[in-house]
This record gives C-alpha cells, structure tokens and sequence, in this order.
C-alpha cells in the first residue's frame, strides 16, 4: 500500500482541517520515541508529530530565544549531566546547524531538533509527568521580566510546577516591582537592593583546548557588534591609535561581529581583523586562537552598570571557559572573579592602551600563571554552581 509523506500534512491538518485530531475516533494513534504518527483507519499515515526523546531520567532544557543567550545551553547541559540526569535539549535547526553543541562530547544527551513553534506546542500539551524537570534559561522570553506567574501559561493547565526551573539574565526591573522570586537562577550574585537568587554560572562548552600565549602576534578578542550600547569601542580603538604611534605593533585585534575598518585611518586598519559574525563552532575556534578577551566597560555609562549589578555578559562566560584573561577595568573586576592574578586590570579609561601594552609584553610563563588562577576560580564556581542547582531541583 502506498505511504503518504507525513510531512506534507505535518501542522495542516491539526491547526487547520480538525483542530484536535485526537477526538477523532477514525484517527489512530502510534507511539514512537520522537514521533507520534496518527493514522487514517489505523492504515493511512496522516500526520507525524514530533515530541522529544524522553528517558527514565530525563530533564528538558530549552532556551525560548531566537536571538541570543544561545552560548549557556552547553553549560546549564553539562550541569545536569553531571547531576545524573539524561538531558534532552529542544534545540532551533538553525542553532543546532551552527554548532552550538559542536565541542560536547556525552553519550547521555539527545538534541530534539525542532521549531520554536513545534516546542511550545510541546510545552502546551504535556503534565511533564514523565520528565524529572524542566529547564528555561531565559524566562524573560516568557514573560515581561515582572510577573513571572505568566510564564507558566505557555505550558499545560495542570502542569507540575515545582518540575519547571528558569534562568533570569536581568533582575532589574523585577526588584524594582517586588516581583523578584529568589528560586530564580541567575549567572551571577544579584549586587542590587540585597535581592537574592540561586546563582548557576554556565561556561562549559565542550571540549575545549587551552592554549599558550601567542609568541609573535599577541591577538586580542572582542565579541560583539562594533556599537556603544553595551561596550565603549571607541576606548579599544584609541587605545590602538595609541600603541600605533608608540611604535607598538606586534599585536591585532579579532573582532567578532559586525562592523567595518572602513571609517578608520588607513594606518590602523591592519591591526583589526573583523570577522563578521560566526557560527558556534567558528567562533569556539577563534577564541582558542586568542590571547586576551577585550572588554570595554564604562563605569559612567548607565547601561554597562548592569555587569555589576543585575546582569552579566557572555564574555565572562568565554573567559571562564576558555581560560582566557581578560582586561578589564577594576570597577567591574571584583565581582565577576576578576582580580590581578588572574586578568589584565585597569583602574580608568585612559590606561587601557598600557593595559594593552602590558598584556602584549607578558611572558609565557606570565600568561600560563594567569590561566591557572582562572582555572582555579573556575573549578571553585562550577562547583559551587552545581551544589546550587541541586539544592534547588531538590527542593
């Protein structure tokens, strides 16, 4: 008898033709592990619905945005893994496609590739019952970063909520409601009005080589596009301009995101090298490559004095992770487990090129001891991250 592609009638027939095909007592339905096929007189496949792979011991983990905090799914992933729970992660094509799971390596994770679509529709018609939890590293997704309760409607009715776990990346405008729930994850100590929460830091990506100083070249990097909202750019040009005309020129800056060499002067150009933005695994690549992750934090522009209060920045997750150290104005050090044995500090604007300079002359064994106090600060976060996260999913 002939098969009909499913996939021709995938979402047409259930949100168009019958609304809910299961009060359909001519339909039939067979159970797959990531596929519910229904069936027309128990012969004729109609429909082929995707759910994901689901375990004895099985957490979900899902990041509800398109558009960024991609870069914590590994590290929240390796958590649980090492908690003993299998994960399955409900992953975009596209982000799977661009290698953000490109360095794991664990034979206990599945990756349910699916739309955001198909994975609130998902969450929508399902108890959880047979998952141990659920994972959302970005509640503000869900919700207006205030009434947090509205998150919960984009799941079943009598959905289990003590099972449903999120992350928060700005506790901000919940403080300033007193709406703010201390259950809440977070990837750094709150420094805002005592607010507490449960403090999980992800910076793990798989497989990843930690490597020496550079000897020639040394090579800076700096994640983000060329703009002013969130990072002082303007400081790391001047402060090229600056080694340029000290005679300083064994050094370049890598510079994920967009942007152009095109307004700068023709003499400084050479120094910066923009990649454009890449996928995960060019990026994982390139930041191997490097010596230095440039931030450019200004302590009097409002917006950045987030990253010492209320928020953080994925750079420090790379710094983490990748034991690369950073420069970074002391302002914004302390907090974020930045200190002098660890990182290249800084203490206003306009030492940032001596900052530059400084890195640029370090030894190798210089270097290699800084990565080995960030290796231990490292170790000591994880750890603490870990205990954190199963305090609370134990309840």
């Amino acid at each position: 008898m002939k098969q009909y592609d499913c996939k021709k009638f995938e979402e047409s027939i259930v949100d168009i033709s019958f609304g809910n095909i299961e009060e359909f007592p001519i339909i039939s339905k067979e159970y797959g592990e990531s596929f519910d096929i229904y069936k027309l007189f128990n012969i004729i496949p109609i429909y082929k619905k995707q759910k994901p792979i689901i375990k004895n011991n099985t957490f979900l983990l899902w990041e509800p945005c398109s558009k960024s905090h991609a870069e914590v799914v590994p590290g929240y992933a390796e958590y649980l893994l090492d908690l003993g729970y299998h994960v399955s992660v409900l992953i975009t094509p596209d982000r799977y496609k661009k290698g953000l799971f490109s360095r794991f390596e664990n034979k206990n994770i599945t990756y349910n590739v699916m739309t955001q679509n198909k994975i609130r529709k998902y969450f929508k018609n399902t108890d959880l019952r047979n998952v141990k939890g659920v994972l959302i590293t970005t509640i503000g997704k869900l919700c207006n970063e205030i009434n947090y309760r509205d998150s919960y409607k984009y799941f079943a009715k009598y959905v289990d909520k003590s099972k449903i776990f999120f992350v928060e990346h700005e506790a901000k405008y919940a403080i300033d409601a007193n709406s703010w729930n201390e259950k809440l994850i977070t990837l750094r100590e709150l420094n805002y009005k005592g607010a507490k929460s449960v403090v999980v830091n992800p910076h793990y990506f798989g497989k990843v080589e930690i490597t020496p100083k550079n000897k020639e070249i040394t090579n800076f990097i700096t994640i983000g596009a060329i703009r002013n909202k969130r990072k002082n750019n303007n400081r790391i040009i001047d402060a090229v301009a600056d080694l340029h005309n000290k005679g300083v020129h064994n050094f370049k800056v890598t510079v994920i995101g967009k942007g152009t060499v095109k307004n700068l002067p023709k003499e400084l150009r050479k120094y910066i090298d923009i990649k454009g933005r890449l996928d995960f695994s060019d990026m994982y690549n390139e930041i191997e490559k490097a010596d230095f992750i440039l931030t450019s934090y200004d302590e009097n522009n409002s917006a950045h004095q987030r990253y010492i209060t209320t928020g953080t920045s994925g750079n420090f997750q790379l710094v983490y992770g990748f034991l690369k150290p950073c420069l970074i104005i002391r302002s914004f050090a302390a907090i974020n487990g930045f200190n002098d044995e660890n990182s290249i500090l800084f203490d206003a604007e306009n030492e940032y090129s001596k900052a530059m300079e400084r890195a640029i002359n370090l030894s190798e064994e210089e270097y290699t001891k800084l990565q080995e106090n960030l290796a231990l600060y490292q170790k000591d976060l994880y750890k603490k991250s870990l205990e954190n996260l199963k305090e609370l999913i134990n309840g």
